[in-house]
């Protein structure tokens, strides 16, 4: 009887005591999981204060779950609260230091909010912790490019080109980083394995044709930009890369149609206008000509305008317009005084429009003091008729002692 009593007690608090815990615990987990879908349907509608809240009430409930907190985290990220985002991750961090995750957020945080020298370590560290993580070792590329390490980032990004050698996003990161570096030889070589791989990214041919433009390599430079305009790279840049290619291999003919293709893509491209002129020159459109270059002129930078005047003086002088060919020189010596060559060009002028033999000297010996030595053959030219000048003053007993 007293057994029974006893078992009858036993039985009674096995079943009642659990039910009324049980029944406490599932209401708790039902609350818990309706705060968190409303947290995440306020997130997903980017209401981030109304989430916010919701995830602190359920921080409240559930102090122990760090899951909840990252998601803080995270949305404090998403709405731009860099500060609250890092102060967060460091209180998980202080319990979970190794936590990958909580990581990559700080770097991301610390990224945003242009502290490039501290992601640059934070990002440094999850390397130690996962060295063949691609995501870490560009974002790494990315931050020393920030603190302007072009060759760190280079470093960077062609890590993650051995770590995924179908990454073409890196391959296009290091083939601007190669032109901004001048880095012919390893650019060409490091591009040409990115095309290797695949032949149909118009990007790579764009890079590589600009960095062969670099090394004088013009023949190949006219195939990579002829490839990239062929895979539908319609920009100003690889059409006037191109007429670039060709004009330097005197393919004038060739080069002329890319250039007009270029000033319509961009109207304002000085340097296009300026090698069309040239063009129009060599097919004997000297009109056309003079009007692409007024048109250059028009619309040169200071640092080229010189070269504009130079190409007008030669333009006029082909038309036998001795006075606009000496006023261009004169303006193209004016604006470089470094480039002399005009004044060996106004001396030339003066002997072909009959002027003064004494004042198309002079223009000689100005340059000739001044003349780069790699100007041998003009050197040479222009001292043979300073000799014939001094001959004919002589004859006629005007050459004066020097």
């Amino acid at each position: 009887m007293y057994m029974r009593i006893i078992f009858s007690v036993f039985l009674f608090l096995v079943i009642w005591t659990p039910r009324s815990t049980l029944k406490a615990q599932d209401q708790s987990q039902d609350n818990v999981g309706v705060i968190y879908d409303q947290a995440m349907s306020y997130l997903e509608l980017k209401q981030y204060p109304q989430a916010i809240t919701q995830l602190k009430e359920l921080i409240s409930l559930k102090s122990s779950e760090p899951a909840y907190r990252f998601q803080l985290a995270q949305i404090y990220y998403e709405a731009d609260h860099y500060e609250l985002c890092l102060h967060t991750l460091d209180e998980l961090l202080n319990t979970e230091p190794n936590n990958l995750a909580y990581h990559i957020l700080r770097g991301q945080a610390l990224f945003r909010m242009q502290k490039f020298e501290a992601a640059k370590e934070s990002f440094l560290f999850m390397h130690t912790m996962d060295s063949t993580n691609s995501w870490i070792v560009k974002q790494l590329g990315a931050t020393f490019l920030r603190i302007d390490s072009a060759e760190g980032a280079i470093e960077w990004y062609r890590k993650a080109t051995k770590l995924d050698t179908l990454d073409m996003q890196s391959y296009k990161r290091l083939g601007n980083l190669y032109i901004q570096t001048e880095n012919f030889e390893g650019g060409r070589s490091v591009l040409s394995e990115a095309i290797l791989r695949d032949s149909t990214q118009a990007l790579l041919y764009r890079f590589r044709g600009s960095l062969r433009i670099m090394g004088a390599d013009f023949d190949d430079a006219e195939s990579d930009f002829g490839r990239a305009i062929s895979l539908g790279d319609s920009s100003a840049f690889s059409f006037r890369h191109l007429g670039l290619a060709l004009y330097k291999q005197s393919k004038y003919d060739e080069a002329l149609p890319v250039y007009q293709n270029t000033i319509k893509l961009d109207p304002e491209d000085a340097g296009a206008w300026f090698h069309l002129g040239f063009c129009y020159k060599w097919a004997e459109n000297v009109t056309e000509a003079i009007s692409c270059l007024e048109k250059s002129l028009e619309l040169s930078a200071s640092t080229s305008i010189s070269e504009v005047y130079s190409g007008l003086g030669q333009l006029y002088g082909l038309e036998r317009n001795y006075d606009k060919a000496i006023h261009h020189y004169s303006r193209a010596y004016e604006w470089d005084e470094s480039n002399v060559v005009p004044l060996a060009q106004l001396g030339m002028l003066v002997e072909q429009s009959g002027g003064k033999k004494e004042h198309a000297k002079h223009y000689y010996k100005s340059f000739l003091k001044q003349a780069d030595p790699k100007e041998a053959y003009l050197i040479e030219y222009i001292t043979n008729r300073v000799n014939i000048i001094n001959e004919k003053l002589f004859m006629e007993g005007k050459l004066e002692r020097e």
